[in-house]
C-alpha cells in the first residue's frame, strides 16, 4: 500500500502500436504462427491496447497446441518489458514466454527466450525447460521487465501446464516495448485528480439539481472478471474507485540529454522524446504509467494516455524544466 504517493513514475509503451502510427502495417508487423482463433476473432484483437476488447483462442479443442503471436518489426528496436491486461492464463491454465531471434520466429518455441528481470505484478518468474518464463497468479493484468535485447523479431507464447484447461484462453491486450523513467523524482507540486466528466449537474428553476450520470468510473463490460477495469481489479465493483485518474508532473533542472535527442533530423538515444513522446504520438496511444518504478501495488499503475503538449523551458545552458499531464484510460 503506498497510498499513490509519487515517486520516481515509469512509462511503459507498446513498440507494436509505434510503429503502425509512424507508417509500418499490422499485418506486416503481427501474425499468427500457432493456435486457434475462436469465431470473430484474430490477432489484432490482441494488439489493439483496448483491453476490453478480448482475443478469444480455441485451447479448451487445441489443449496442448501454444498461442505463438510472432512480431516483425522491419528493424531492430530495444525491448525491456511486457504487459498483458486482462488475461485469464491462469483459468487457461498456462503461462507466459517472451523470445527474439535472429529471423522470423514462426513456430513455438523458437528463438531465444528473454531473461526475466523484475516481476512488478501479478506473476511470478519459473523455470520450464531451462527457460525464464512467467506463471501469472491470477487473472487480470500482469507487468515484468526483463534483460533489454535489441532485435527485429520478437514472440509471444503462450504455453500450456501440460495441457490447457476446459476455459478458452482470453486475452483483451498486450504491450511489448521499452519502459523510461526520468533520472530523479518530479517536483513537489504533483496535481493527482479524479475527473467527474461522466456526471452534468442540470438546475431547475427553483434550484434543485439534478444528476446524469453517463458515467462515474470505467465501463466495467467483458473481461476475465467481473467490473474489469486495467490495474483495479482487486476489488468489487462498488467499491472501485471512481473517476477518471490524472496525474500533472513537472521536472525542474533536468539535463537535455534526458529530454530530446542529439539531432531532431535522427532521433535516438534514451530520452523523454523518443522513448514517451515518439512512441505513442503524443497523445494517440494509450500506455502503462506508474507512480513509482519501484512499486509492485496494483493501485500504483494505471492504462494512461498523455494529454498534453511536449513542453520544454529552458533554464541554463543544457538545464530544462519540462511538465505533462497523464490521465485513466478505461
Amino acid at each position: 500500500m503506498t497510498y499513490s504517493r509519487i515517486n520516481k513514475p515509469v512509462f511503459y509503451t507498446d513498440h507494436v502500436n509505434w510503429t503502425k502510427i509512424h507508417g509500418r502495417a499490422k499485418s506486416d508487423t503481427i501474425s499468427s504462427e500457432s493456435g486457434s482463433f475462436n469465431t470473430g476473432y484474430d490477432e489484432f484483437d490482441m494488439f489493439d491496447l483496448q483491453p476490453q476488447n478480448l482475443a478469444s483462442w480455441d485451447t479448451s479443442g487445441n489443449a496442448t497446441t501454444h498461442i505463438v503471436m510472432a512480431i516483425d518489426f522491419g528493424a531492430s528496436v530495444t525491448c525491456d518489458s511486457f504487459a498483458m491486461l486482462n488475461h485469464n492464463i491462469p483459468t487457461a491454465e498456462g503461462y507466459i514466454r517472451i523470445a527474439h531471434h535472429t529471423s522470423a520466429i514462426t513456430g513455438a518455441g523458437q528463438g531465444t527466450p528473454v531473461v526475466i528481470n523484475t516481476v512488478y505484478l501479478n506473476g511470478a518468474e519459473i523455470e520450464v525447460s531451462l527457460e525464464d518464463i512467467i506463471e501469472p497468479a491470477a487473472d487480470g493484468d500482469t507487468l515484468f521487465t526483463f534483460n533489454a535485447a535489441l532485435k527485429r523479431y520478437w514472440s509471444i507464447e503462450i504455453v500450456d501446464k501440460a495441457s490447457f484447461s476446459a476455459t478458452d484462453l482470453t486475452i483483451g491486450a498486450v504491450l511489448l516495448g521499452e519502459q523510461y523513467s526520468f533520472p530523479h523524482s518530479p517536483d513537489m507540486n504533483v496535481a493527482q485528480s479524479f475527473g467527474m466528466s461522466g456526471v452534468s449537474i442540470s438546475e431547475s428553476g427553483g434550484g434543485k439539481r439534478f444528476a446524469d450520470s453517463r458515467w462515474i468510473k470505467g465501463n466495467s463490460s467483458g473481461g476475465s472478471g467481473t467490473n474489469y477495469i486495467p490495474f483495479r481489479t482487486s476489488t468489487t465493483g462498488f467499491a472501485q474507485m471512481i473517476g477518471r485518474q490524472a496525474f500533472t508532473l513537472s521536472y525542474s533542472y533536468v539535463s537535455d540529454t534526458n529530454i530530446l535527442p542529439s539531432d531532431l533530423s535522427s532521433v535516438g538515444g534514451d530520452n523523454f522524446a523518443l522513448d514517451v513522446f515518439i512512441k505513442t504520438g503524443g497523445k494517440t496511444l494509450p500506455f502503462v504509467f506508474g507512480v513509482d518504478s519501484a512499486s509492485t501495488t496494483e493501485g500504483d499503475y494505471m492504462f494512461a494516455r498523455l494529454m498534453s503538449d511536449l513542453s520544454i523551458s529552458q533554464l541554463a545552458y543544457t538545464v530544462h524544466n519540462i511538465g505533462f499531464t497523464v490521465e485513466q484510460e478505461f
